[in-house]
């Protein structure tokens, strides 16, 4: 009942957002992580490094002037994280490798081998910008599948109500407070190094794994990302990207946002439709609602004409009754919080989901706690971030006697989760993501579909989080049906489900049910909540992000602006990611005792983690500088934001007294400025030229600045560079022809981009042959199973 990785060693050489959580998630897995503070660290007075080098021995060391002492701690390390932009000498991958055969190496670059962008800065807004990530905030009309698909709105005429737009009231990309480029390489880098970790429990040897700001880019993106052939093939464009369509966000009479999702007019008008909220006795619940709304793309008329109704309806009544009907109700509903609200939350407290930490200035801090859970191996958070260069002569010390272990032979497995059987039940992306994740790693994934998943099989939403498996189409409620589940369970190696838990036990695919037929399994089990009182509400993607402050930091909601979803949202699949985290941890543990266990993560516990950078006094008294946006979406602070120039858009995102000595060089019309006046005369400089010619300028000078994508995902499905090295997936479907979508998201050995999605049942007769089932022509017969 230990730690996953207690007794590992991490060395965290990184600088960034990135580098930094991707080593808290190691270290809250009880791994001894070293972070090493160098002195020209342009990222050190980020406001979140105050939570993610929680837990961290901290040594203040210089790689090129301390080179033998970091070489020694990396000696005798287990892994390392990394962010050079070139790696000093001695510090390489291959001098490491022969230092030490049995460490884990993981770079996170900013586009990684990606040719038309090496040299580019490694600042995350900048990524942002140059990949067009900065449009999806509020989505293109038509969507960003219709825009690269080449399609045709049939939409196009659709009268909009301006009080549904998304974001300020002007044109252009906007800036957005989370760091999502930085979230997803964090969730990425960990994915890589804990499948490298298995691999080395397999073979013995280390290796160099790596990933990039661009993968976080393409993962993160991965919803609204893809060109069909057939963007109109049945069922598979929806209008959840589409700025068009109301985000569910509405007004009420105490000033509160709040977030209900998917829309339910039937709830919303019905309940409303007195003096005073009343549940009525039906109509109310998702399940039985008379009028319901769907993912499919012309469904947006629907949402715009009941939207103004909707909107009026909130604004009569204040947000805690309607948080109160809407439980009753059985309706995915929250108020939008910010992200210091939810760290005062005393339910996320009482599950760990927040912790409250010991800090050297100012007594305590509240933070995002635990967000991977193994039953087997608790790792309570505890200890807060130490002081710069506090165990400075502890490094010494142990880097003066530090030995690597040397290689003691053996094969390296063709995959980190070769041979590995996983049985995927999950719902809509939450669940199936995490799983396909896994499929990216060698793992033989089977969707074990229900008999009535056409539907949602055929949409934009299944093609991105179900490559690579096979799809069983079975009834479990059908007494044959679950004893074949259970003949496949006594092969798997991992169950991975995101259904309600009480749904899991009806069905007797809960844990302690499959655990009994096999013991060594590893089961996870994703939610939407937190354990507690919410533990059993409806949730998804959008009620988790109000809840935890995303939607509000995104939405510029510091400034007035209005809370805001975009479709690059770390939520359905940051849980995912999370979960791919869990299992990868529970099999590594399993690999060295033979157990299986329980993993344990959730939508929620995603969101706090993506607004990681919040922290706040018990008291509230101080809080984090987190990243604030302006209520017109421009940036957090004139030299970190978007300008739009005569034609086309730049970013700048300075980081420190330097970038700013060579800001005033390039525009001296701006030196001495500050403020409003800075931000005034930046703008009327650019204004003068096109983005084109002001970057070459900018670039001249060593300006951290980029030229805004003309659109979202342009830049990259329009490089053979990307589809060559598989950053970009390329394959055929039966319904919607030929794709491109997200491809490779972490480079280590035998990990690959998985192919398309399956259809539904299509591997039914296969999986029932390698189950020595004789009579798969009565079953099919009977509708116990389907092809």
């Amino acid at each position: 009942m230990v730690a996953v990785y207690s007794g590992l060693r991490v060395v965290d050489l990184s600088q960034g957002i990135a580098g930094a959580m991707a080593t808290m998630l190691l270290a809250d897995a009880g791994a001894e992580v070293v972070r090493i503070d160098q002195p020209d660290d342009r990222f050190a007075e980020l406001s979140g490094n105050r939570v993610w080098h929680r837990g961290k021995r901290r040594a203040s060391l210089d790689p090129v002037a301390d080179l033998d002492t970091v070489r020694g701690l990396i000696a005798g390390a287990d892994v390392l994280v990394e962010t050079f932009e070139q790696a000093p000498d001695g510090l390489d991958p291959a001098a490491l490798a022969r230092l030490n055969p049995r460490l884990v190496h993981c770079s996170i670059t900013a586009y990684g081998d990606a040719a038309a962008h090496r040299g580019r800065p490694a600042v995350d807004a900048l990524v942002a910008a140059r990949t067009g990530l900065y449009w999806e905030a509020r989505g293109v009309p038509g969507t960003t599948i219709g825009a690269l698909s080449g399609r045709v709105d049939p939409l196009a005429d659709l009268e909009v109500d301006p009080d549904t737009a998304v974001g300020p009231d002007r044109e252009g990309p906007m800036f957005m407070g989370i760091p999502w480029a930085s979230n997803g390489a964090a969730y990425l880098a960990t994915i890589a190094v804990a499948a490298a970790l298995r691999a080395r429990e397999v073979g013995g040897r280390g290796q160099h794994v790596s990933t990039s700001l661009l993968q976080g880019v393409i993962c993160s993106t991965a919803i609204a990302w893809q060109r069909a052939e057939n963007p109109d093939a049945e069922d598979y464009l929806g209008w959840t990207t589409d700025p068009r369509a109301p985000k569910g966000f509405y007004r009420t009479s105490d000033g509160r946002w709040i977030q209900q999702w998917v829309q339910l007019p039937g709830f919303m008008l019905g309940v409303s439709a007195g003096d005073e909220l009343v549940l009525p006795e039906r109509g109310a619940s998702p399940k039985d609602a008379d009028l319901r709304i769907e993912t499919s793309y012309t469904e947006m008329v629907l949402l715009q004409h009941f939207h103004p109704e909707m909107a009026a309806a909130a604004a009569r009544f204040p947000a805690q009754d309607w948080e109160r009907v809407a439980a009753a109700a059985g309706v995915p509903f929250e108020i939008v919080r910010s992200p210091e609200e939810a760290l005062r939350d005393p339910a996320l407290l009482a599950d760990g989901s927040v912790v409250e930490l010991p800090d050297p200035e100012l007594g305590a801090v509240r933070c995002v706690g635990s967000v991977v859970r193994l039953g087997d191996c608790p790792a309570p958070i505890e200890r807060g971030t130490a002081a710069e260069g506090a165990d400075t002569a502890w490094a010494r010390e142990q880097a003066a006697v530090a030995t690597a272990v040397p290689w003691a032979g053996g094969a390296d497995a063709a995959a980190p989760l070769a041979g590995v059987r996983v049985l995927d039940l999950g719902l809509a992306i939450a669940g199936p993501y995490g799983a396909q994740l896994l499929a990216d790693l060698g793992a033989d994934v089977i969707k074990v579909n229900s008999m009535r998943d056409d539907f949602w099989m055929r949409t934009q939403y299944s093609h991105m989080s179900n490559r690579g498996k096979r799809s069983l189409a079975i009834d479990l409620k059908d007494p044959r049906g679950l004893a074949l589940f259970h003949d496949l369970v006594r092969s798997a190696d991992v169950v991975h489900h995101n259904m309600r838990y009480p749904a899991a036990q009806r069905l007797q695919v809960d844990y302690e049910s499959l655990r009994a037929i096999n013991p060594a399994l590893v089961y996870c089990h994703t939610r939407g909540y937190e354990h507690g009182d919410r533990e059993g509400k409806p949730a998804n993607d959008q009620t988790a992000a109000a809840l935890a402050g995303t939607e509000w930091v995104d939405g510029a909601a510091d400034g007035g602006g209005t809370p805001l979803w975009p479709s690059t949202s770390l939520g359905d699949t940051g849980n995912g990611l999370l979960s791919a985290i869990g299992v990868l941890q529970a099999l590594y543990h399993r690999d060295r005792t033979g157990r299986g266990q329980l993993v344990d993560t959730s939508i929620l516990y995603a969101h706090l983690a993506n607004a990681s950078a919040a922290w706040t006094t018990p008291d509230g008294s101080v809080t984090g500088n987190r990243p604030a946006v302006d209520a017109q979406s421009w940036g957090i602070s004139p030299t970190h934001r978007i300008y739009p120039a005569a034609e086309g858009w730049l970013c700048l995102a300075l980081r420190d007294e330097t970038d700013r000595v060579r800001l005033d060089a390039a525009v001296p019309d701006v030196a001495g400025l500050a403020g409003e006046a800075l931000a005034e005369g930046l703008a009327e400089a650019f204004a003068s030229g096109t983005a084109e010619a002001w970057i070459k300028t900018l670039d001249d000078h060593g300006v951290p600045a980029e030229v805004v994508a003309p659109g979202p995902g342009t830049v990259l499905f329009d490089d053979p560079d990307l589809k060559e090295r598989g950053l970009m997936a390329a394959f055929h479907h039966p319904m919607t022809g030929d794709m491109e979508m997200a491809g490779r998201l972490f480079d280590l050995a035998g990990a690959r981009a998985s192919g398309r999605s399956p259809m539904l049942g299509e591997h039914t007769r296969e999986i029932l042959r390698e189950l020595g089932v004789a009579d798969v022509e009565e079953l099919l017969a009977a509708g116990v199973v389907r092809e």
